[in-house]
């Protein structure tokens, strides 16, 4: 049996990045490598989880910022890292593997929670939301539903506890561990470090016995896209249109909508 592990920064334990500067190696040094260090402790509990559990494979996505946080030589050995090209669509890999089921590691609420630990949806400087049928979705929703489209299904998740309320709204057959307690975009209370490792262990191994099933979209759908500047809108829309005739301006020069008609046409706009 194989499994994937997607992992990002922002929810992992003991960190809440600086205002204005978010989680970057370089614009936030100190809060970055803490949560490199955690995401790996975590990473590695899952791995074990997996493997204790049946696992024969077990893969590792670091997409945080596009890839290369995770030190590897300190991932358990068994671990396998997935290094997909950045230019192809959004977790078309998928189709290169059997996956039985997907890990969430570190992945944070959607933009605009209130109180939300790093909220954002895929760019804090770019993007405001991106709405689905008139309803804002994160992260986690878009990679459960295109993980959904290859027949794998979310089993975990572990984030702050708000982020792990919107998993649960996506699927709440999900298996979630909590890693701390949101209290605004840079303010947490944490967990005890070694408590959320080992139920972060403890978890994987109950959703891997779980019988959880994929969660896929509904289309044709609407999507809603608010682009912080004007420029980006723009460029987005004269660089996709040719992919997605359907593009075009919402009610002012900050929005695009869409009319989707399948996955490949959300990941477009991703």
């Amino acid at each position: 049996m194989e499994y994937l592990i997607a992992v990002d920064l922002e929810g992992v334990h003991g960190v809440v990045g600086e205002p204005y500067q978010g989680l970057g190696r370089v614009s936030c040094p100190e809060e970055y490598q803490k949560a490199v260090a955690a995401a790996t402790k975590e990473v590695n509990a899952a791995v074990a989880a997996l493997f204790d559990s049946g696992a024969t494979k077990v893969c590792v996505w670091d997409n945080h910022g596009g890839g290369g946080n995770l030190d590897f030589s300190l991932i358990d050995s068994r671990a396998q890292q997935v290094k997909p090209d950045n230019s192809r669509p959004r977790m078309e890999f998928l189709s290169e593997h059997d996956f039985k089921g997907l890990v969430y590691i570190g992945y944070h609420c959607k933009d605009g929670t209130i109180n939300g630990v790093l909220a954002h949806t895929f760019s804090s400087v770019n993007m405001q939301y991106y709405k689905i049928n008139g309803q804002a979705k994160g992260e986690l929703d878009f990679d459960t539903c295109i993980a959904g489209s290859y027949g794998v299904p979310a089993i975990f998740a572990a984030s702050d506890d708000l982020c792990v309320q919107q998993m649960q709204e996506c699927n709440p057959d999900t298996v979630t561990v909590i890693t701390k307690y949101a209290k605004g975009r840079n303010k947490a209370d944490f967990r005890d470090s070694d408590e959320v490792v080992r139920d972060i262990y403890e978890g994987v191994k109950r959703a891997v016995k779980a019988n959880i099933q994929p969660i896929t979209m509904q289309f044709p759908c609407q999507i809603e896209i608010r682009y912080t500047r004007m420029e980006m809108s723009a460029w987005i829309l004269e660089s996709r249109k040719a992919a997605l005739d359907s593009l075009q301006y919402g009610d002012d020069a900050h929005i695009l909508t869409a009319t989707l008609k399948d996955i490949d046409d959300l990941r477009v706009c991703i």
